[in-house]
């Protein structure tokens, strides 16, 4: 009995040496950070609180604007990055990152009004066109086009601000993953039909972006990562916000 009780004790004693708390950040990106009266909700949330449930450890999440999240990252402010991918971040950047294995894949658009009759297979085709971004988003494929200065642009804070200035001709295109287009149009009530889609501006994994000196804790959030896969946690997530469309 006494022999049970010790190794109780000394699993015990283990799981909560081990278990450490961070601070993970995001912009407002629907559906995978969203916040509200009820708290934070989304994709990436769900997903990062059930990897620190199964690792044992704890997480708070705080909203920021992406430019303002990625200095206190680098400045070890903030220790955890909800949701990103080695694709968004300079070589540079990825001296001091890691992220943990693959969660999930986006894929980036060009979208347009269908009434416009806009077609755009490349980036030349924005020449002279005015185009809408999130505020603080960078577009690897068209950084030639954006320091040329071949299009006008407009950094603004949130999808559904994008949408709009779409339907009310403020803008040529606008530049959003596809889920996010989907789900935001899904929540606004407004059909695929309005839309059309230009080229492919990218093809993201996403993952964990955690600092570089916290490579301890990757063993365990790919482990959980791993798991989650297998018994169809991370397929329930997305589908829970993604029911209803596509987002190919």
């Amino acid at each position: 009995m006494k022999k049970l009780f010790l190794t109780i004790a000394l699993c015990v004693f283990s799981l909560t040496s081990t278990a450490e708390g961070f601070k993970a950040a995001s912009d407002i990106w629907s559906p995978f950070f969203m916040v509200s009266s009820n708290g934070y909700s989304g994709i990436g949330v769900e997903v990062l609180n059930e990897v620190v449930r199964r690792s044992g450890d704890k997480v708070s999440f705080h909203s920021m604007p992406t430019k303002r999240a990625h200095v206190m990252f680098d400045n070890n402010d903030v220790d955890i990055m909800v949701l990103d991918s080695a694709f968004w971040n300079s070589d540079y950047q990825m001296k001091t990152i890691i992220f943990t294995d693959d969660i999930m894949s986006v894929q980036e658009y060009i979208y347009l009004l269908q009434e416009n009759d806009i077609t755009i297979t490349t980036p030349s085709d924005l020449k002279g066109k005015t185009v809408n971004i999130l505020r603080g988003y960078s577009y690897p494929l068209v950084n030639h086009e954006f320091k040329e200065g071949l299009f006008h642009y407009q950094e603004l804070d949130n999808e559904t601000s994008l949408i709009k200035t779409l339907l009310l001709n403020r803008a040529d295109a606008i530049f959003m993953d596809s889920v996010a287009f989907q789900y935001s149009i899904s929540i606004m009530g407004h059909d695929n039909a309005l839309f059309s889609r230009g080229m492919q501006l990218s093809n993201a994994t996403l993952g964990i972006k955690i600092r570089k000196e916290k490579n301890h804790i990757l063993p365990r959030f790919n482990k959980a990562i791993a798991d989650m896969k297998k018994d169809g946690t991370i397929d329930n997530i997305i589908s829970k916000y993604t029911k209803g469309f596509s987002v190919q």
